[in-house]
């Protein structure tokens, strides 16, 4: 059995159990025996679902990743030190090689399975050992005989009754051949006590609870890490009680007398049990509900229909076979790509001792997740300069700005600076320097209301214009999650058409979103990729020998409530830039000092996308 087959039944189990529960509260006015008829189903359902899903047609369940929303303004330092970094050797080194573990982690879980299996069956083996000992010993009564002539006469089931010193109170076992148990002592009781004890464990053969019981203790035994396969147990346990003392009660016997018959039973002592294979008629944790269940004067009390019953059966049983064929449609994520991505985010957070990251692979042909490397408690940070992307989409579509122009760099009014003196720049150098300076001149002409409506069509929230508005053109105020810059660099590289992000591969044609022309994503998709190769780009260690590469670093810092100085370095990029296969997006949190996107990110980027791309041809 596979990890995944497994993994989809405990899912399958529990959607049918949790249905099951729910059910109960909906059904307190029916009787108990309707209440015990649906968890018997649905725990025997449970059984069932692994052959069931075998062999019924599959239904698969879409599970799109959601774009997660929440840009929110923070208070973080001045954006982006996007001063060039040095070239730092062994850019594109071979992938690490990591020795295999000594523990299989599938193997172990598999292993601890079977022990809690083995625990929970070895207990229902010994019990029945146990039993058909103690029924071997037991021996019969005439008393008891003539009374359980009178009980088959009412009930219409038969059984075999036997006296034993091995337990404390009356009990039923038996799958196929019914044995009632009653203790020694017992046949000095009333004929009335002894009608009412042979009513009670009849109503339990002719429910077959017992062999509902063995079914249910193998669904415990399968599913025993789940606790709604024990509470359901729990409750049928319950239920079935209640159902047998309402046949009691059907049958002619007075509420008052039975319950006190019931208490002087379960009085009389304790301290021998019956094991697990039987069903005990008085445990002392089921007595107060019990007996408050007899004496309720407005209760229903008879079992189901049979044209009831075959309804309630055919519900759980549509129920079964639905949640069988359902499983969730298959992964998007590409095995190989999603081990280069952990090997080579696990290697970067070594080297760079960092405290999280992220390695996150998009196809934007159709917003599949080829990989998702997480290594980080937080959702979302500061996008630092790969936002400048989106702010030059914006103002290149808008038209106030064209890719040929030159822009001042030296000096802004509004507090951006950078970390390197600019002068005069193209906007191809504005955006291979990562100027924050020039960056916020393109805000000044876009404005704070364009470039929130830019960041909704992009699919980022974003707070009401503000002052901040040029930090967050140039991506020093506000936070993104990793998922949120993939898709929106994605849609530059799908022709300005934005396609919402799912984990699961699609069979239907993806969701198309003109958010901008493609012209607008072409051009700013050719700055992108001078971003890299340019002599002076900050994102020069993302370059790949023979492939041409679009992208942008990232480093922002910001100051947390809590007065803890945060570090993000970040790279998103598009491979290859002229026939894009892939978006790829890699975040380091906290890195050592000196980390920035082009010096942790950009490297990271590179290996991750150079291994692909040899596997992928």
């Amino acid at each position: 059995m596979s990890s995944g087959f497994f993994a989809a039944n405990v899912l399958r189990a529990a959607v049918l159990l949790g249905l099951a529960l729910g059910a109960m509260p909906l059904l307190r006015g029916a009787s108990a025996a309707t209440r015990r008829l649906v968890l018997a189903l649905a725990l025997g359902g449970v059984l069932l679902v692994p052959g069931v899903s075998a062999i019924t047609p599959v239904w698969h369940v879409e599970t799109p990743a959601s774009v997660l929303r929440g840009v929110v303004i923070v208070d973080p330092a001045p954006a982006d030190d996007p001063a060039t970094p040095a070239e730092v050797a062994n850019a594109h080194p071979a992938a690490v090689r990591h020795e295999a573990a000594w523990l299989d982690p599938a193997r172990a879980l598999g292993g601890l399975w079977a022990l809690g299996a083995l625990a929970v069956l070895a207990r229902l083996g010994v019990g029945l050992v146990r039993t058909r000992a103690i029924v071997r010993r037991a021996a019969a009564s005439p008393a008891w005989s003539r009374t359980m002539a009178r009980a088959q006469a009412s009930m219409g089931v038969r059984a075999d009754v036997r006296v034993t010193e091995e337990l404390d109170a009356p009990a039923v076992t038996g799958v196929f051949a019914s044995v009632v148990l009653v203790p020694g002592g017992s046949e000095a009781w009333s004929e009335e006590r002894r009608l009412a004890v042979l009513l009670h464990e009849l109503a339990h053969v002719r429910q077959r609870d017992c062999l509902v019981h063995a079914m249910a203790q193998l669904a415990c035994a399968v599913h025993w890490f789940d606790p709604l396969v024990w509470m359901a147990v729990r409750r049928l346990r319950v239920e079935r009680e209640l159902a047998a003392d309402d046949a009691v009660l059907v049958a002619g016997t007075r509420a008052s007398a039975y319950a006190e018959d019931l208490l002087a039973i379960a009085g009389a002592g304790a301290s021998r049990h019956a094991p697990s294979f039987a069903l005990g008629m008085a445990e002392r944790s089921q007595l107060v509900a019990r007996v408050t269940a007899i004496v309720a004067a407005a209760r229903a009390r008879r079992p189901p229909s049979r044209f009831r019953a075959g309804i309630l059966a055919g519900s759980v049983a549509a129920s079964v076979v639905a949640v069988a064929a359902a499983a969730p449609a298959p992964s998007s994520l590409d095995p190989a790509l999603q081990a280069i991505a952990d090997e080579e985010l696990e290697r970067t957070m070594a080297e760079w001792h960092a405290q999280g990251g992220t390695v996150l692979v998009l196809d934007p042909a159709t917003g599949e997740i080829l990989a998702n490397a997480a290594r980080s408690e937080r959702g979302s940070n500061v996008p630092g300069s790969t936002f400048k992307a989106i702010t030059l989409a914006a103002a290149l579509d808008e038209g106030v700005l064209s890719a040929d122009e030159r822009v001042d760099c030296s000096h802004h009014d509004g507090g951006i600076y950078d970390g390197d003196s600019h002068g005069v720049l193209s906007v191809p150098e504005m955006l291979a320097v990562s100027s924050n300076i020039g960056m916020a001149k393109v805000y000044d002409r876009l404005g704070a209301e364009h470039l929130a409506r830019w960041m909704h069509t992009f699919h980022f929230d974003v707070p009401a214009p503000s002052e901040r508005g040029a930090a967050m053109a140039v991506g020093g105020a506000g936070t993104a999650t990793p998922l949120q810059l993939a898709a929106a660099y994605a849609a530059l590289a799908n022709d300005g058409v934005y396609i919402p992000p799912t984990s699961t591969r699609r069979k239907e044609p993806a969701p198309r979103e003109a958010i901008v022309r493609p012209e607008t994503a072409h051009t700013v998709l050719s700055l992108l990729e001078q971003a890299v190769s340019h002599p002076r780009a900050t994102g020069k260690l993302a370059r790949i020998e023979g492939v041409a590469v679009a992208g942008k670093t990232g480093t922002s810092e910001w100051t947390r409530p809590d007065g803890t100085r945060v570090t993000y370095a970040s790279f998103v990029g598009v491979v290859p830039a002229h026939a894009p296969r892939a978006v790829i997006l890699a975040g380091i949190e906290q890195p050592g000092e000196g980390g920035s996107g082009g010096k942790v990110a950009a490297p990271l980027f590179a290996r991750v996308a150079s291994r692909w791309l040899r596997t992928a041809r």
